[in-house]
């Protein structure tokens, strides 16, 4: 079965964050150090933003609101998680840390659901292929992003890092509010029936 424009949009908005995030893990713990931080609040950072995560989950994912309204939802955390980029350029101190980490993981908590949610509704076959495309892409990007990510730091600083984040961010958050996923319409899948199928990995690069 080829793959909707719709699951070709949230394939996009996936890559396009997982590349984002993925550019400021593998230098976390230097940043941490860098505003006055230790090893050790590095780890009570990304635990704040485990548990703000899995508590917006819960409280909120769980809910019909949530689930009449999941592609606004979509949207919405996307541009929170914008938001909590530019928030990294202004910490100054591991309590400011602690806080954006709080940001992060609610944003992260309505994104995750939600996209999981609209994904899996449009592939109830197929869905094999398209989780694999998901999977593979994600751990291609994020090892492009970290190695990219690193490349910024070393070579300008970390709020160009922060800055390339918010706008890579800024994209996908913008996919999600204007095109057809927040509308919950979708148009006709590609190519149409008959023609050849498209490998995963052709799949892939034309969702970007």
């Amino acid at each position: 079965m080829p793959i909707s424009a719709q699951s070709r949009l949230l394939l996009r908005i996936s890559f396009l964050v997982t590349f984002a995030e993925s550019m400021l893990v593998p230098i976390y713990a230097a940043f941490t150090e860098k505003v006055g931080g230790s090893i050790l609040d590095a780890g009570i950072a990304f635990a704040i933003f485990s548990m703000a995560t899995g508590t917006m989950v819960g409280l909120l994912g769980t809910r019909p609101l949530f689930q009449r309204r999941v592609r606004e939802f979509l949207a919405l955390g996307l541009w929170a998680s914008v938001c909590c980029d530019v928030s990294y350029v202004f910490v100054q101190n591991k309590w400011q840390l602690f806080a954006v980490q709080v940001v992060a993981g609610l944003a992260t908590g309505l994104i995750e659901p939600a996209w999981d949610s609209v994904f899996s509704d449009g592939i109830a076959e197929s869905s094999v292929k398209h989780w694999s495309i998901w999977a593979g892409g994600t751990h291609l990007f994020a090892g492009v992003a970290a190695l990219a990510g690193s490349i910024i730091v070393a070579h300008f600083s970390f709020v160009a890092l922060f800055l390339a984040m918010a706008a890579i961010d800024a994209m996908a958050a913008s996919i999600a509010s204007t095109n057809r996923i927040v509308s919950g319409q979708d148009a006709p899948s590609r190519p149409a029936p008959g023609q050849r199928s498209e490998p995963a990995a052709l799949s892939l690069m034309d969702g970007l």
